[in-house]
């Protein structure tokens, strides 16, 4: 198969450092899914064991009530749907300016994001859900061969020759067994909960990627949007407890499991998103990366041509709080564009800076919003007055500050250029 030399719906050419910076994240996936399958074909190591510990009595369940294919369900085929279904056909469709159609003049339903946008969101969406889970796979059952921990059914597993006893001094091990050699075999795979590690590492990524797109950190407070974003987290609390329910695990392999998940989703959504603090980057991919070049800072020109691919998939929206920019390139919170006189937190489309024009006629990003900020809370002047590296605060309405309790109140001056604002002679506040 040959390697594309250009994104789908997009006349931009891709040169191949572009396509191999991209290459090694399927070759880890590949990778991985191998690594997997010969760890998991390799014969544990067996911990010796005393009959008389009652920990490892429990029976064996034949039945789960969570088997592996529904965890994998649970884990990794509904946090797919979830990003098929939002990325394609959900993404855009509430935002508040959409743009119009340059022919019948009616708003375009699908929001603003266009098709290239979306499969570029779709493919880091996805890669990162397999690498989060492929990650895990291969942790998990690397530290399961190498511990060698036995279950808390291992007893009903092993079967023990009539007559057993543990050695004196000593204990047990596995050559007293006649059970099952392939269950018997899994017996001794009980740290980490795989079912834990995989649920929290596919469900903790859903998380992330969900709240991301949500805004769920917009400073809004709006509730729903947390409850929907821990759903995904009770269904993976769910999944790990029922590996207890069922004598598969002891708690602590089902606790450090989960952790080890945990960290598995988050260092994987990190790889293409941006935390989900930086709520006005609205959980967009990161743009394409380039193998062997320097990443662009906020002050870097834009390459012009049509034939650059190294130029990256961005937003002009994308950077414009960003602390790093020079003071010179922002627009004065005062300037009539950059607020509305009617709306003093609403955005302007002036306020771009040189390297937001695309060579190609038009907005040229990976999955930001091409128009404006569409209505979104975090609005240039709301996010200077929360950004603590912003120098200039947008006007707000004195009826609703906040007025100390503790302190008496003062009279309010009105200063001329260059003079502080005082309530006394001599005392400036």
């Amino acid at each position: 198969m040959a390697i594309p030399t250009k994104l789908p719906f997009s006349k931009r050419r891709l040169r191949p450092r572009v396509i191999i910076s991209y290459i090694f994240d399927y070759v880890i996936l590949i990778a991985c899914v191998i690594g997997f399958w010969i760890l998991d074909s390799i014969e544990p190591y067996h911990q010796h064991f005393s009959l008389n510990n009652i920990s490892i009595q429990y029976p064996y369940a034949v039945h789960e009530r969570i088997p592996i294919a529904y965890a994998l369900c649970i884990s990794g085929a509904f946090p797919v749907a979830l990003i098929v279904l939002y990325t394609l056909f959900i993404d855009g469709l509430f935002s508040h300016n959409k743009p119009q159609d340059a022919v019948s003049g009616k708003r375009k339903l699908t929001g603003p994001h266009r098709w290239k946008d979306r499969l570029w969101e779709l493919n880091c969406g996805i890669l990162g859900l397999l690498l989060a889970q492929g990650i895990n796979f291969v942790i998990t059952q690397a530290l399961k061969n190498a511990c060698g921990k036995p279950r808390p059914d291992l007893i009903d597993r092993c079967q023990p020759l009539a007559g057993s006893k543990d050695h004196f001094p000593g204990l047990s091990n596995y050559t007293i067994c006649q059970g099952d050699p392939t269950i018997l075999k899994d017996g001794f795979r009980s740290w980490p909960s795989g079912h834990s590690s995989s649920s929290f590492a596919g469900l903790v990524y859903t998380s992330l990627w969900l709240g991301g797109k949500l805004h769920v950190m917009d400073n809004r407070g709006e509730a729903w949007k947390p409850l929907l974003v821990m759903v995904p987290l009770l269904a993976a609390t769910l999944v790990a407890v029922s590996r207890i329910m069922d004598a598969r695990h002891h708690p602590f392999d089902v606790i450090t499991g989960s952790m080890l998940g945990t960290v598995c989703g988050y260092v994987s959504y990190r790889q293409y998103f941006p935390p989900i603090t930086e709520a006005w980057r609205k959980g967009r991919a990161y743009p394409i990366r380039t193998w062997g070049t320097d990443p662009a800072g906020p002050d870097a020109v834009r390459l012009v041509g049509k034939e650059n691919s190294m130029t990256a998939l961005r937003n002009p929206e994308d950077e414009r709080i960003d602390p790093d920019i020079p003071r010179s390139e922002r627009t004065r919170p005062d300037d009539p564009a950059y607020l509305d006189s009617s709306n003093p937190f609403a955005s302007n489309m002036n306020n771009r800076r040189p390297y937001d024009h695309d060579p190609d006629g038009g907005a040229w990003s990976s999955s930001e919003d091409d128009v404006t900020n569409n209505g979104y809370e975090m609005r240039h002047g709301y996010s200077m007055s929360q950004n603590p590296a912003g120098r200039h605060n947008p006007p707000y309405d004195s009826g609703t500050a906040y007025v100390s309790q503790t302190q008496p109140l003062t009279t309010e001056v009105t200063a001329g250029p260059g003079r502080p604002l005082t309530d006394a002679p001599g005392r400036a506040f």
